[in-house]
């Protein structure tokens, strides 16, 4: 019988332009260096502000992906 076994770590990501683009800019990186990613959980979103407007938003997201057992 399979068994899979899967990681969860915490990731905080950054953009300019807004959410949306922060949660998909976080993954599109982290997937870089981690392979076999099966969900986001995207959790609380935060922001830097400055001159009174929002200058950065920050996404901190839960990221699940598969461990790759040795043979």
């Amino acid at each position: 019988m399979d068994h899979q076994v899967e990681k969860v770590i915490e990731i905080v990501g950054r953009a300019e332009k807004g959410r949306a683009e922060a949660g998909d800019a976080t993954l599109h990186v982290v997937s870089k260096t981690i392979k076999h990613i099966t969900g986001v959980q995207v959790g609380a979103m935060a922001a830097q502000v400055r001159d009174g407007r929002i200058s950065i938003c920050k996404t901190t997201a839960k990221v699940s992906f598969v461990v790759e057992a040795e043979a």
